[in-house]
Protein backbone atom coordinates (compact mmCIF):
# COMPACT_ATOMS: atom_id res chain seq x y z
CA UNK A 1 0.00 0.00 0.00
CA UNK A 2 1.29 3.43 -0.90
CA UNK A 3 2.07 5.95 1.78
CA UNK A 4 0.19 9.18 1.60
CA UNK A 5 1.98 12.45 0.91
CA UNK A 6 1.40 13.64 4.46
CA UNK A 7 2.96 10.45 5.86
CA UNK A 8 6.01 10.91 3.63
CA UNK A 9 6.34 14.54 4.73
CA UNK A 10 6.05 13.54 8.37
CA UNK A 11 8.85 11.00 7.99
CA UNK A 12 10.98 13.53 6.08
CA UNK A 13 10.57 16.11 8.84
CA UNK A 14 11.25 13.56 11.58
CA UNK A 15 14.44 12.50 9.81
CA UNK A 16 15.59 16.13 9.70
CA UNK A 17 15.11 16.82 13.41
CA UNK A 18 18.70 15.99 14.46
CA UNK A 19 20.22 18.32 11.86
CA UNK A 20 17.66 21.07 12.45
CA UNK A 21 18.07 21.00 16.23
CA UNK A 22 21.86 21.05 15.84
CA UNK A 23 21.67 24.09 13.57
CA UNK A 24 19.37 25.95 15.96
CA UNK A 25 21.68 25.25 18.90
CA UNK A 26 24.72 26.31 16.89
CA UNK A 27 23.15 29.60 15.89
CA UNK A 28 22.09 30.28 19.49
CA UNK A 29 25.68 29.87 20.64
CA UNK A 30 27.04 31.83 17.66
CA UNK A 31 25.39 35.02 18.90
CA UNK A 32 27.89 37.87 18.91
CA UNK A 33 29.49 38.51 22.27
CA UNK A 34 30.51 41.95 23.47
CA UNK A 35 34.02 40.87 24.45
CA UNK A 36 36.73 39.47 22.22
CA UNK A 37 38.06 37.41 25.12
CA UNK A 38 34.64 35.76 25.63
CA UNK A 39 34.74 34.57 22.01
CA UNK A 40 37.63 32.27 22.94
CA UNK A 41 35.42 30.69 25.60
CA UNK A 42 32.65 29.89 23.11
CA UNK A 43 31.90 26.13 23.10
CA UNK A 44 31.96 24.04 19.91
CA UNK A 45 28.26 23.22 19.95
CA UNK A 46 28.42 21.68 16.49
CA UNK A 47 30.98 19.17 17.76
CA UNK A 48 28.77 18.23 20.70
CA UNK A 49 25.76 17.76 18.42
CA UNK A 50 27.70 15.69 15.87
CA UNK A 51 28.96 13.44 18.65
CA UNK A 52 25.56 13.15 20.36
CA UNK A 53 23.46 12.43 17.28
CA UNK A 54 26.02 10.00 15.86
CA UNK A 55 26.08 8.14 19.14
CA UNK A 56 22.30 8.11 19.66
CA UNK A 57 20.77 8.17 16.16
CA UNK A 58 23.37 7.30 13.56
CA UNK A 59 20.59 6.34 11.16
CA UNK A 60 19.31 9.95 11.08
CA UNK A 61 22.59 11.84 11.35
CA UNK A 62 25.21 10.96 8.78
CA UNK A 63 28.12 12.42 6.89
CA UNK A 64 25.91 14.90 5.00
CA UNK A 65 24.69 16.40 8.27
CA UNK A 66 28.25 16.57 9.63
CA UNK A 67 29.35 18.24 6.39
CA UNK A 68 26.67 20.92 6.76
CA UNK A 69 27.60 21.54 10.40
CA UNK A 70 31.30 21.71 9.54
CA UNK A 71 30.65 24.05 6.60
CA UNK A 72 28.57 26.45 8.69
CA UNK A 73 31.17 26.36 11.47
CA UNK A 74 33.86 27.26 8.92
CA UNK A 75 31.77 30.08 7.52
CA UNK A 76 30.87 31.57 10.89
CA UNK A 77 34.24 31.19 12.58
CA UNK A 78 36.15 32.58 9.59
CA UNK A 79 38.47 29.61 9.61
CA UNK A 80 39.77 28.30 6.29
CA UNK A 81 37.04 26.51 4.41
CA UNK A 82 37.34 22.79 4.92
CA UNK A 83 39.09 22.65 8.30
CA UNK A 84 35.97 22.05 10.38
CA UNK A 85 34.40 20.00 7.59
CA UNK A 86 37.35 17.61 7.63
CA UNK A 87 37.41 17.43 11.41
CA UNK A 88 33.63 16.87 11.71
CA UNK A 89 33.92 14.03 9.21
CA UNK A 90 36.67 12.54 11.37
CA UNK A 91 34.57 12.93 14.50
CA UNK A 92 31.55 11.23 12.95
CA UNK A 93 33.72 8.37 11.65
CA UNK A 94 35.46 7.89 15.01
CA UNK A 95 32.20 8.10 16.97
CA UNK A 96 30.43 5.66 14.67
CA UNK A 97 33.36 3.26 14.95
CA UNK A 98 33.56 3.54 18.75
CA UNK A 99 29.79 3.61 19.33
CA UNK A 100 29.27 -0.12 19.55
CA UNK A 101 31.83 -0.26 22.39
CA UNK A 102 30.26 2.35 24.67
CA UNK A 103 26.79 3.11 23.32
CA UNK A 104 25.01 1.52 26.28
CA UNK A 105 27.46 2.81 28.87
CA UNK A 106 26.86 5.49 31.47
CA UNK A 107 26.77 9.21 30.88
CA UNK A 108 30.14 9.63 32.59
CA UNK A 109 31.83 7.26 30.15
CA UNK A 110 30.26 9.02 27.17
CA UNK A 111 31.38 12.38 28.59
CA UNK A 112 34.93 11.09 29.09
CA UNK A 113 35.07 9.73 25.51
CA UNK A 114 33.72 13.07 24.29
CA UNK A 115 36.45 14.89 26.23
CA UNK A 116 39.09 12.78 24.46
CA UNK A 117 37.48 13.42 21.08
CA UNK A 118 37.22 17.14 21.84
CA UNK A 119 40.89 17.31 22.83
CA UNK A 120 41.97 15.56 19.63
CA UNK A 121 39.62 17.77 17.57
CA UNK A 122 41.08 20.92 19.15
CA UNK A 123 44.67 19.78 18.76
CA UNK A 124 44.09 18.83 15.12
CA UNK A 125 42.36 22.13 14.40
CA UNK A 126 45.14 24.09 16.09
CA UNK A 127 47.79 22.28 14.01
CA UNK A 128 45.86 22.75 10.75
CA UNK A 129 45.36 26.45 11.45
CA UNK A 130 49.06 26.88 12.24
CA UNK A 131 49.97 25.18 8.97
CA UNK A 132 47.55 27.42 7.11
CA UNK A 133 48.76 30.61 8.83
CA UNK A 134 52.41 29.64 8.56
CA UNK A 135 53.14 30.77 12.09
CA UNK A 136 52.73 29.66 15.68
CA UNK A 137 49.28 30.38 17.13
CA UNK A 138 48.68 30.75 20.89
CA UNK A 139 47.65 27.44 22.37
CA UNK A 140 45.47 28.99 25.10
CA UNK A 141 43.04 30.39 22.51
CA UNK A 142 42.38 26.96 21.08
CA UNK A 143 42.16 25.06 24.31
CA UNK A 144 39.97 27.57 26.14
CA UNK A 145 37.21 26.71 23.65
CA UNK A 146 37.92 23.03 24.22
CA UNK A 147 37.55 23.45 27.97
CA UNK A 148 34.26 25.30 27.61
CA UNK A 149 33.00 22.65 25.17
CA UNK A 150 33.70 19.87 27.65
CA UNK A 151 31.95 21.87 30.40
CA UNK A 152 28.90 22.62 28.23
CA UNK A 153 28.55 19.00 27.11
CA UNK A 154 25.97 18.03 29.79
CA UNK A 155 23.73 21.02 28.97
CA UNK A 156 23.74 20.46 25.21
CA UNK A 157 23.27 16.72 25.73
CA UNK A 158 20.28 17.40 27.99
CA UNK A 159 18.71 19.66 25.36
CA UNK A 160 19.32 17.10 22.60
CA UNK A 161 17.90 14.33 24.79
CA UNK A 162 14.74 16.37 25.42
CA UNK A 163 14.41 16.98 21.67
CA UNK A 164 14.93 13.30 20.92
CA UNK A 165 12.40 12.17 23.52
CA UNK A 166 9.83 14.76 22.41
CA UNK A 167 10.07 14.54 18.64
CA UNK A 168 11.52 11.08 18.01
CA UNK A 169 9.34 8.84 20.16
CA UNK A 170 10.01 5.14 20.65
CA UNK A 171 7.35 4.05 18.13
CA UNK A 172 9.14 6.09 15.45
CA UNK A 173 12.42 4.35 16.30
CA UNK A 174 10.81 0.94 15.86
CA UNK A 175 9.42 1.73 12.39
Amino acid sequence: MRDSFSEKMRLFLLNGIPLLSSLVLMFLFFMPLSSVQLNYFRPFVGLICVYYWTLKREDLFGFCSAFIIGFLTDVYSSSPLGVNILLMMGVIAATAWLAHYFQSSSFGVAWFIFALICLSYTLSKWILLMIYAGRFLPVWEAFLGCFSTIMFYPLITLINTKIQNRFLPQEYIDE
